[in-house]
């Protein structure tokens, strides 16, 4: 459609301007001694578009011989560029689909062409890591350290995330250290620090760390609990040498997460190591008053408090809330048993027995009947007729 408009203009053009040489009469002269030439206003025009006509096009036709080479060189790095391109996303698909070699060559060919080359050295890093070539991993860092301080928290995060994976914690915490001076709230860099935190028993500094993670919404309360809960259970651990560093660490523990079972469980545990019946108590008073636990209830039977009696009595009271709880039946004969009240602590052992039989429930009716004597036994139950399952004669 295009050529056939050309050509109907071409057509009134041409009609126009023969029409114009027909009608016009006037010459053009031109002296240049010992020559004369004269020939007509509509030739000389003619011959005027026509010589402009000629000398563009010898002068495009010299500019794109002239720039022939500069053409073909940027012809050749555009397809170069392209293919390099090219390679990178193969590369990025094939480092997805879990192929690392095929993609460590196609992005090695993507950063020998320039294209992105901090995001091809890091692919090429992290393939030639999962293919464990740590030698070739590390050129490839290096050269992500070379194209300036722009790339230096990509490099020191991804370097670390590896030496993370090849359980090189100190380096790793090293690097991160770095990273979070360099930008103190990354939040990739943090999850790979606590990471490392954790890995090197850096207790206090993952919690740290921790609390930071949950203040940038990087991590949700539900799990950072069981993480938490680890670090301050690790530091009671180290703590529990000595009684007054126990408390000291029980003390720094945030109010709300000593009422955590797991956890007050845990620093029970110690106290009763220390002899420190009496803290050991109101830690799981504290924590059964708001929130059951039976793995409390049976720790609260190994309480040797001066005040057992009153053990004995709030015990008691939450059996009127628990009546069919086998640990509190036994934890209650091991209160009674302590205070020799031989009647009631067979009748809450035997109680406990009935609702769920144990094998220490088992042992401890055989230890009561060797002290009170067969006589004294209730006539249902003696130590003749214990669970033969829980191997006890």
């Amino acid at each position: 459609m295009s050529g056939l408009l050309w050509f109907i203009a071409l057509f009134v053009v041409a009609t126009i301007v023969a029409i114009a040489v027909g009608l016009n009469t006037g010459y053009v002269l031109i002296v240049m001694a010992p020559w004369r030439i004269e020939i007509s206003l509509a030739m000389f025009v003619i011959g005027i578009i026509v010589l402009c006509l000629g000398l563009y096009t010898f002068s495009r036709l010299a500019y794109l011989s002239l720039s022939l080479p500069n053409r073909v060189q940027a012809y050749r790095q555009k397809r170069s560029k392209n293919r390099a391109r090219s390679a990178l996303y193969q590369g990025l698909t094939d480092y997805f689909e879990g192929n690392f070699k095929r993609a460590e060559k196609q992005v090695e060919l993507a950063l020998e062409n320039g294209e992105s080359p901090a995001l091809s050295a890091i692919v090429a890093a992290r393939s030639a890591h999962e293919l464990h070539k740590y030698e070739k991993r590390d050129l490839y860092l290096a050269k992500i350290n070379e194209l300036g301080p722009e790339t230096r928290l990509l490099r020191l995060t991804t370097h670390a995330d590896l030496l993370l994976d090849e359980r090189r914690f100190n380096e790793a915490l090293t690097l991160l250290k770095e990273a979070h001076r360099l930008s103190p709230k990354h939040v990739r860099a943090h999850q790979l620090l606590l990471k490392a935190q954790l890995a090197t028993g850096a207790w206090r500094a993952a919690i740290e760390t921790l609390d930071l993670l949950e203040h940038l919404h990087a991590i949700d309360e539900v799990h950072a609990l069981p993480i938490r809960r680890n670090a301050w259970q690790q530091l009671l651990r180290y703590s529990a040498t000595y009684l007054d560093d126990l408390k000291a660490t029980w003390k720094s523990i945030p109010s709300a997460l000593r009422l955590d079972n797991l956890l007050a469980h845990t620093a029970a545990g110690y106290f009763i190591d220390l002899k420190a019946h009496d803290e050991a108590l109101v830690i799981i008073e504290k924590n059964l008053e708001k929130s059951w636990d039976d793995a409390l209830v049976a720790l609260y039977g190994e309480c040797r408090s001066q005040f057992n009696r009153t053990q004995i009595e709030r015990a008691e009271n939450w059996l009127k809330a628990h009546p069919d709880n086998a640990v509190l039946l036994l934890t209650l004969a091991k209160l009674c048993i302590r205070e020799l009240l031989w009647g009631k602590a067979q009748s809450y052992l035997d109680a406990s027995i009935f609702i769920e039989p144990s094998r220490e429930a088992q042992l401890l009716r055989q230890e009561l009947a060797e002290k009170i004597g067969p006589a004294k036994q209730s006539p249902a139950r003696n130590s003749n007729n214990i669970d033969p399952d829980f191997g006890v004669a």
